[in-house]
Formats: structure tokens, sequence, C-alpha cells
């Protein structure tokens, strides 16, 4: 083929529509399919973001997958929206294999691109409503029912453990792309945070559940643990609603912090929990945050999902300047967890997990 499978033109057409849908329509559309005001708000800012770039084309996108599945596992109801958005531009047929829980932000994006064609998206017209074909089988049901088998391409979100499966599964090369643990950083900047609190939308949005949601915190500017912690707890205590399973899981971690000798402080609500040893955390719970130092990070190895940073430190520092270089979302505060389509999950960019 010598021409791109979507045009500019008919691109730009596009999100000119999906742009057409404001903010208090789609909170009123998520609060329609059950979330709550204040994560409805996020979903609409997160929406607006996601369409607020064209997605990059070149000369190679010229030929869409087949098929395309998509193995979800995030509490993020918008996690899976670039990917499936995309798949609608592309006329991508799709499986999707999600929760129960979280097969609502799935019909909700359904239903706004339903919205945004109106009339003019008709079956016997150029348009037709999205083809995803949607399961919500528990655990690893559908590897051996053939479900998969007319897709030319798996992304994998979820745990290592997961992804490891489906790679098992499907050896072919190229067949399955994951998105497995990653880490996320918030640096935090002395100078600027007194003034400037937008780094609280990066722990807010979602409640702390998402894969971008940050849980290390690299000070900058002569900011003590201990002085940092209480900082960030004071700003962020009341911030969420009050959810007992969270806090109890973080009462619990706090204990063992405390029993093992590491610093540690908890909010006053119990919603934040914050800690500071000489190693990094191995896993991490909402609400839990580790202060860290730049070579810890680099010295590590772990993969850096979102690097959020102010402005002003762009390329103020050696380290930080790795540390950004590794990471998949490298954003200003207040926006790790609503990337663009711009976005590089795990180095890949959006637009070639839709292309061969």
């Amino acid at each position: 083929m010598s021409h791109l499978i979507v045009s500019e033109a008919r691109l730009r057409l596009m999100f000119d529509r999906l742009n057409a849908v404001d903010d208090l329509t789609v909170v009123a559309m998520a609060q329609s399919y059950g979330y709550k005001d204040g994560e409805a708000e996020t979903i609409a800012k997160a929406y607006r973001s996601l369409i607020s770039t064209l997605p990059l084309l070149s000369s190679l996108d010229n030929q869409p997958v087949r098929c395309l599945g998509i193995v979800g596992a995030s509490s993020v109801p918008t996690a899976l929206w670039s990917y499936l958005l995309l798949a609608d531009i592309f006329k991508i047929p799709v499986k999707v294999k999600i929760s129960a829980r979280d097969i609502a932000s799935i019909y909700l994006l359904q239903d706004i691109i339903m919205r945004t064609t109106g009339t003019t998206r008709t079956a016997h017209g150029g348009d037709c409503e999205p083809s995803w074909n949607i399961a919500v089988q528990a655990g690893d049901d559908l590897l051996g029912t053939g479900f998969w088998d007319d897709c030319d391409r798996i992304l994998v979100f979820g745990s290592d453990v997961t992804l490891d499966v489906y790679r098992q599964r499907f050896p072919e090369p190229g067949l399955v792309i994951g998105f497995g643990h990653t880490e996320s950083i918030l640096v935090f900047d002395a100078d600027h945070a007194q003034t400037d609190d937008r780094w609280m939308a990066d722990l807010l949005a979602f409640r702390h559940r998402g894969c971008l949601a940050p849980h290390l915190v690299i000070p900058v500017g002569g900011f003590q643990p201990r002085d940092l912690a209480q900082f960030i707890l004071g700003q962020l205590s009341g911030k969420v609603e009050p959810d007992i399973e969270r806090a109890i899981s973080l009462r619990q971690k706090f204990q063992v912090l405390m029993v093992q000798g590491h610093p540690a402080w908890l909010s006053r609500d119990g919603m934040w929990l914050i800690s500071y040893d000489e190693g990094l955390p191995i896993g991490s719970i909402p609400g839990q945050l580790h202060i860290v130092d730049p070579s810890m990070v680099l010295n590590a190895g772990c993969k850096i999902g979102a690097f959020s940073l102010p402005e002003s430190l762009r390329g103020s520092s050696p380290d930080l300047d790795v540390i950004q270089a590794k990471a998949t979302w490298e954003c200003l505060w207040g926006n790790a967890q609503i990337p663009t389509l711009h976005w590089c999950n795990s180095g890949i960019p959006i637009v070639t997990t839709m292309t061969h």
C-alpha cells in the first residue's frame, strides 16, 4: 500500500468530532455509568488530554493488524481508551478481556464515540459502531477457547506474571506486547511546592490506583525526608474518600515498617503512608509513597513508568536526565495518570501497536 490507512485529513476530522463533546457532557455520561463526581471529573480531564494532540503517523502505519486483542487489568477507567480509540479510527476489530468491575469504562468510551458521529454512523455507510468483543471471564479461562486465534496482536496489561502466561501461550514474535509492572516517580521541588499544588493531581487522580500513579518521590531542593513526608501528608490528608480496606492495608504496612526500624509516616486520615529507607519497596499499594535518592533508582534497574516534575527542573540534574530518558511517560506535574496519544508505553508508541 502506498498511502496511509488513515489520512491526516480524516484523522483531524475525527478528532475534531471527539473534541466537540464538552467536559460537562463527559462528566454527566461518566456519572450515568456509576462513577462518582471526583472520578467523573478526572475521567473528563483524561479524555480531554487523550484527544488534545493527533497521534503521530508515519509511512509505516499503513497496514493495520487484522484483529487486536487486549487483556486489561486496571483500576483506572481510561487505561485502555487510547488503544480502543485508535482501533476504532483504524477500523480494527478488538477483543477485550477485562474484569466485570471495569467494563463500564469500555461501554462509556463506546457511548462517547457513538455520540460524536451521531446519525452519520450507520451500518450501510462508511462508519459503524465500534466492533468490540468484550469478555469478562475470570482468570485466564479464554486461553484455551480459541478466543484469541484471529488476533494479530495481543496487548497484555497487568502483572509480570500475567504477561509471562500470555507470552508462553503465544510465543510467536511480535504477537504479544506486554506492559508489566513499572515504577512511576514524582520529583518534588521544595522551592515550588509551597505555591504550586499541581503535584497533588498526580497522586489523587483515580485515587492513586493506576499503573502510572507515582509511588516513588525524589526530593530536590534540600527537603529532608521527615519534613518532606510531613508536608506531603499534610496536603493530602482528607483529599480522598475514606476507604476501610485501604486504611487497613496502609496501617498494617506502617506497623511492619516501624517494627523493622524504617522511618515511616501515616496521614491523619489513614489514607496515605510515606516511608524512607535504603531500598526500593517490593510492590506498592494505593496510598503508599517511598522517598528515594536518584542513585537508588539508577542502580535498581526498575522499569520507569511516569516521570513527573515541574518545568523548572527539566535539564537541572544529570541523574534526573538519565531517569527521565528511561521513563515511558515524561510529563509536568499533574499529568502522570493522564497521558496523551504521544505516550510511548514501555517505549512503544501507541500507533505502533495498531500496525504490522
